[in-house]
């Protein structure tokens, strides 16, 4: 069974029809979508071929008009197969008819042996991946792609079309705006980039900010829909990253790492990085802050949620977030606590689905061509298993230990800053010095501490105020301090350090 990569869903099929492909699987949510494109697909040949398309509640029908009233599928592909013109026959949500069907299952094989040596083409198409073992040799699946750049702008052309006010739209639609749209619709499906883009500009008579954020905040609840997906909102500069200097040369070193030069330069995408240390130290705000350097959208994955059985098996799980994420790239893919989704005592206690899910993940994070960065963060690092960590998955692993001095002195700076409170009414040495062992949370929670006192007194935080918060505090380094000293050797020549200058 040849799996074909999105390079254009109609070259792809107009390939197999041409080699005379007998049985296609298409893999897809969105039949309209696939039914369109077939059928724009036939009308280029010459003669125009007929498309048949068959469906349990409407039985064979040839452009809305019935052809063949039965509901039975066998009876369709019957009547199909006898027929001597070159025609397409589309089948819809096949996959129901594949389970457990042995009389389906040898009508495909029959029917491939009858008409592949004439350009009569049966197209399956399903939102998930059934494939009986009897029939894999004989059917070609194709994974189909989430729209690219050109159809979603053919999309957003349709709905300026059908609007009131559509010249006023197309006046205020410039190269900026354009681009924003086209980035809002990378990863979604065509019916949900419809929606998208309807609600951002209906009724509307010029496209201004504030139908951006709408835009931005409907794509955000659709991918939130998913149940597999978040889409991060920005909410962060990546200056207001206090510390991690080793990382953030190590960052800076890829900031044109995505552009036109690096690969002419000879450069591959990066892979992504994984974040190892004690909770509360920053590694997820590293993570927020990959994105906000390159300026690119952030999806977080619950690894978790793969497993929990509510979106399909965690195969086709995936299988879906993978293909979401390679519509939206380039894109940061977080994974918070890799560990929780892809471990040693996870595989043993889930089976054969656990190790498939590591296999493929392990497979697609080696050869993606795609630029889908990720990063991950991990608590407990031992639990991974060594496939993982090994050079090439991630192109780097870093340890994000305890801040230091100078560290913790330029964070209270950033989150009283935050706060709109005067950085310079504080003595600095002393709070450094009683910040001994804070992670980057606590150092927050002290600053959010001396807030709430100067609130409850109705005046300005003082250099009191936050010193008392402070050292109300037990930080994680006195109640994990084992813990820590064990991620301190397993870290040691293992892992980059990301502090540091």
């Amino acid at each position: 069974m040849a799996e074909k990569e999105a390079m254009g869903l109609r070259s792809v099929l107009r390939d197999m029809v041409i080699a005379k492909t007998s049985l296609l699987y298409l893999l897809s949510e969105e039949d309209r979508r696939v039914e369109a494109e077939i059928k724009t697909l036939a009308a280029a040949f010459r003669p125009a071929v007929k498309v048949y398309v068959w469906s349990c509640t409407s039985g064979v029908t040839l452009d809305d008009d019935v052809i063949v009233p039965s509901q039975s599928i066998m009876a369709a592909l019957d009547w199909f197969i006898n027929r001597e013109e070159t025609a397409f026959l589309i089948i819809n949500d096949v996959h129901f008819f594949l389970q457990d069907n042995p009389p389906v299952i040898r009508k495909l094989k029959d029917a491939k042996k009858k008409i592949e040596n004439g350009y009569r083409t049966i197209f399956m198409v399903a939102p998930i991946l059934e494939i009986p073992p009897e029939i894999v040799s004989d059917v070609v699946l194709v994974d189909v792609p989430l729209p690219q750049q050109e159809e979603i702008e053919r999309i957003l052309s349709q709905v300026i079309a059908r609007e009131k006010y559509q010249d006023h739209l197309r006046e205020s639609l410039n190269e900026d705006m354009k681009d924003q749209f086209l980035k809002a619709g990378a990863g979604l499906s065509s019916q949900q980039i419809m929606h998208a883009f309807r609600k951002a500009i209906s009724g509307k008579q010029a496209i201004t900010s504030t139908e951006i954020e709408v835009l931005f905040e409907e794509k955000k609840q659709i991918v939130k829909k998913s149940g597999l997906l978040e889409l991060v909102p920005l909410a962060m500069e990546f200056d207001e990253l206090g510390g991690f200097g080793n990382f953030k040369k190590w960052l800076s070193m890829r900031r044109d790492i995505f552009s036109k030069r690096a690969r002419e330069y000879g450069l591959s995408f990066p892979k992504g990085v994984l974040f190892m240390g004690i909770s509360g130290c920053g590694k997820s705000l590293c993570v927020k802050a990959i994105a906000a350097f390159w300026q690119i959208p952030l999806l977080r994955l619950d690894m978790g949620k793969l497993y929990d059985g509510i979106q399909g098996s965690p195969e086709e799980c995936l299988r879906k977030v993978i293909k979401t994420s390679e519509a939206s790239s380039p894109c940061v893919l977080w994974i918070d606590e890799i560990e929780a989704g892809i471990a040693n005592a996870g595989q043993k206690s889930l089976g054969g689905s656990a190790s498939r899910i590591l296999a493929a993940f392990l497979t697609w994070m080696q050869e993606k061509t795609s630029p889908v960065f990720i990063g991950a963060t991990a608590n407990n690092i031992e639990l991974l298993p060594p496939e993982i960590l090994r050079k090439g998955r991630f192109d780097e692993l870093f340890y994000v230990e305890l801040p230091g001095d100078n560290e913790r002195a330029e964070i209270l700076r950033i989150h009283l800053a935050r706060k709109k409170i005067p950085v310079d009414r504080f003595d600095y040495a002393s709070l450094v010095k009683i910040t001994e062992g804070f992670n980057g949370a606590e150092l927050e929670q002290g600053v959010i501490g001396a807030l709430f006192r100067a609130f409850t007194a109705n005046r300005e935080v003082q250099h009191n105020d936050l010193v008392i918060a402070l050292e109300n505090i037990v930080p994680l380094s006195t109640t994990m301090k084992e813990q820590i000293k064990q991620l301190e050797r397993w870290a040691f020549n293992r892992a980059l350090k990301a502090g540091g200058s």
